[in-house]
């Protein structure tokens, strides 16, 4: 009977042991959920409080790094502007000269081979004055006169005629703008090949008059230098056509005038003018103003050159 009883009783130690480690572990998972849940909320309180304070330190964060990258593609803007405007100017430039191969091209096929040569070597000038003011338009030139430099030689520079030299002494010589009033330049339209003469109005843009009746001149249009009389040689880029209103042609200059600093003079061999005939002149075009007593208005009468 003791041993019956003592075996009872070891089994109902057991059961409640099991009983109370299953209960515990029912408690367990009870307690690691409601800490779970506990942590979510406690992490969801502390975001709701921390985003805004991360989103008021990270804005100045993100303000910069926007400015970076705007100064990254602004700064690439700019080297591609450079590189634009380059080949631009690159392109304006092989395009000034395919017009006038061109229009070289065009006189030389009516001449047959008929072709005038003339020999000139450039010499290299700093400009040392400003282009003047309302009433004169021309430049003093620093420049070696032992050069062969003389009276008449046209100047030059990358883009086009710049002027003619109207007075040498021992160390300059005065450079005649294009765009003074005594400017008068022959000169030929490059896509027609019709002939005219460009006046100096003293302004930004010059005129171009005697043009023949039937001739029709386009806007863009490239004008060059025709040489006639001989002063001038031919083919030298003056400017393009701006405007054309109520009969009135106006030419745009191909070099910016008022920022010439270095320029090339075309001296010829024999240092001396070519034997020109002023009546000459009148054959092609009406003839330049008549030497007077007094000068153009200011700056040095274009006849004068013709003596």
């Amino acid at each position: 009977m003791a041993r019956r009883g003592s075996g009872a009783k070891g089994s109902s130690s057991k059961l409640s042991l099991q009983v109370i480690l299953l209960l515990v572990s029912f408690l367990l998972i009870f307690v690691g959920k409601v800490d779970l849940y506990t942590v979510r909320a406690t992490k969801t309180t502390i975001s709701e409080v921390v985003a805004p304070i991360y989103d008021i330190i990270a804005a100045p964060v993100r303000a910069f790094d926007t400015m970076a990258s705007g100064m990254r593609t602004l700064a690439s803007f700019r080297a591609e502007n450079v590189r634009l405007r380059a080949e631009n100017e690159r392109l304006k430039r092989w395009q000034r000269r395919a017009e006038i191969l061109e229009s070289e091209n065009r006189q030389l096929k009516t001449a047959l081979g008929a072709v005038s040569t003339t020999d000139l070597s450039p010499v290299t000038a700093r400009a040392i004055s400003a282009p003047g003011g309302s009433f004169a338009h021309s430049l003093l030139l620093d420049i070696d006169t032992t050069d062969g430099v003389a009276r008449g030689n046209a100047v030059v520079n990358a883009n086009g005629l710049v002027g003619y030299v109207i007075e040498v002494g021992r160390k300059y010589a005065r450079l005649l703008l294009i765009t003074d009033v005594n400017s008068k330049i022959p000169v030929l339209l490059s896509s027609s090949s019709w002939p005219g003469l460009a006046l100096g109005q003293n302004s930004k843009v010059l005129r171009l008059d005697f043009l023949p009746l039937e001739a029709i001149p386009k806007i863009g249009e490239l004008v060059l230098t025709s040489g006639h009389g001989g002063i001038l040689p031919p083919g030298i880029p003056l400017g393009r056509v701006i405007s054309i209103e109520d009969g009135t042609v106006l030419i745009e200059p191909s070099v910016a005038l008022e920022q010439v600093s270095f320029v090339s003079v075309l001296t010829r061999e024999e240092n001396a003018l070519v034997d020109f005939n002023y009546d000459d002149l009148e054959s092609f075009f009406a003839p330049l103003p008549a030497e007077a007593e007094g000068r153009l208005l200011e700056g040095v009468n274009a006849a004068e050159l013709l003596k």
